[in-house]
């Protein structure tokens, strides 16, 4: 089967890049007879790997349908598109309706893995998402609520919409030594090595709302004076684009003029797999103080409970999910958002409940077992593999109807067009004159 994923990829940094070079890692394992390349999305004239067979202009809306038959040319029998707004250009990043819309005229299946779904989604991110799902093979999302959102909307049935969680990788799970650290991790550490470790890793941008943990830190630090905040990772791309370094800046002042610079750290990095263990084995507990309450996938979130670390997050959908609706102990403490008095008042009861610290990480632990990457691979690879059946099948030139029915049927994935309520505020672009319309 040949597979090609559409998102943007390494080097580009950006939260979706690492998912889906993470993806490709894992159906290389799971599915090693597989062919999976990669159409990147790209703005910043990156140079990539040679799994990337087709580059895509992010803000040029006619590069989306070349695209489109460019992938379509190398044969491919599924395009796996990973849906965020903010990666795909034009308003509320409709110009994939293009993309999907061209490989749905050339009978080139596509499946979408939507990493945002919005409960209170404006008319136009409503319109893209729908439109997107309409034509889609399958939509995966990351927990029952996503599903549960996107279905009473009216944006995929139910059936088409398959929960596979988000994967981690197994290096988070295994000890890591402290020579994997680059010189600004390992900088950090050793300025904590006395210290109990909070951290927060992740591109830095406003509105993961790390006011709200710096602004909780007095009273952390009064009760708690061994207490170290490390709030690692770089400046989003997008962030540093429109606005330099201004947020790591306010927040670095903000932490100064609490009396508290000395107990949060900044460290200026993009972590890899193995730092990241490093950290995490190192951290007391792991804080996500995110304002967006809509939010239903985080990896940072993931990462950090496979490692076994306990959390203090404000009740963003996903966390709210993985934290407390697991059906299991809870792995850690919600606060309301933009709460510092909730957020000091939890991570202190925390850090002085030695016992339950040590039931809480074993519960993470315990989830993260769950998540790793070659389980979740596993789970895409039977997921893609069914909904690319029926144009292999043509492909191939013969029928089994009833075998392939029940393929399809284990799955849970169905053919039928989404049906419901349908957003007009953005609508892909005409095809061009017939005589362009070549797949080569």
């Amino acid at each position: 089967m040949h597979i090609v994923v559409c998102s943007t990829y390494p080097p580009r940094r950006c939260g979706l890049a690492t998912f889906t070079d993470d993806l490709r890692t894992a159906l290389a394992v799971s599915a090693p007879q597989w062919r999976v390349e990669i159409c990147a999305v790209d703005r910043d004239g990156h140079r990539y790997g040679p799994e990337v067979i087709e580059v895509l202009q992010q803000d040029d809306r006619g590069d989306y349908r070349r695209a489109a038959r460019a992938v379509t040319a190398t044969g491919a029998d599924l395009v796996l598109i990973q849906h965020e707004y903010g990666i795909f250009g034009g308003p509320d990043g409709g110009y994939v309706l293009d993309f999907a819309s061209e490989l749905t005229r050339l009978g080139t299946p596509y499946a979408v893995t939507s990493h945002t779904v919005l409960s209170s989604a404006t008319p136009g991110q409503a319109g893209v998402l729908a439109g997107l799902c309409r034509g889609a093979a399958v939509v995966t999302g990351f927990s029952e609520t996503a599903r549960r959102i996107a279905s009473e909307a009216g944006w995929v049935e139910a059936d088409r919409f398959v929960v596979v969680p988000h994967g981690v990788p197994e290096a988070l799970s295994r000890p890591a030594e402290p020579t994997v650290a680059g010189p600004a991790l390992a900088a950090a550490l050793a300025a904590a090595a006395d210290d109990r470790i909070l951290s927060t890793f992740g591109l830095l941008r406003p509105g993961k709302g790390l006011e709200t943990a710096v602004q909780a830190m007095p009273e952390i630090v009064a009760q708690h004076p061994d207490v170290r905040y490390l709030i690692v990772g770089a400046t989003h791309p997008e962030t540093l684009r429109r606005r330099g370094e201004q947020y790591r800046e306010q927040l670095t002042e903000l932490a100064a003029q609490l009396g508290v610079g000395e107990r949060v750290q900044f460290v200026d990095a993009f972590l890899s797999e193995p730092e990241l263990a490093l950290l995490l084995q190192r951290t007391e507990l792991h804080l996500t103080p995110y304002r967006n309450l809509e939010q239903t996938c985080s990896g940072a979130l993931t990462f950090a409970l496979a490692a076994g670390c306990p959390v203090v997050s404000t009740p963003y959908r996903y966390a709210e999910d993985l934290v407390t609706g697991a059906g299991g102990p809870p792995l850690g403490v919600l606060v309301p958002a933009e709460d510092p008095a909730g957020f000091a008042e939890a991570t202190c009861r925390l850090l002085a409940d030695p016992d339950r610290l040590t039931a809480t990480r074993r519960a993470a632990k315990a989830v993260g077992a769950e998540l790793t990457w070659p389980a979740v691979g596993a789970r895409f690879a039977d997921v893609f593999a069914a909904a690319a059946a029926p144009h292999r099948v043509r492909s191939a030139g013969w029928i089994r109807p009833a075998s392939l029915t029940e393929l399809v049927a284990d799955a849970r994935v169905a053919g039928a067009p989404a049906r419901g309520r349908e957003e007009r505020a953005w609508s892909p672009s005409p095809p061009p004159p017939a005589s362009t319309e070549r797949a080569s």
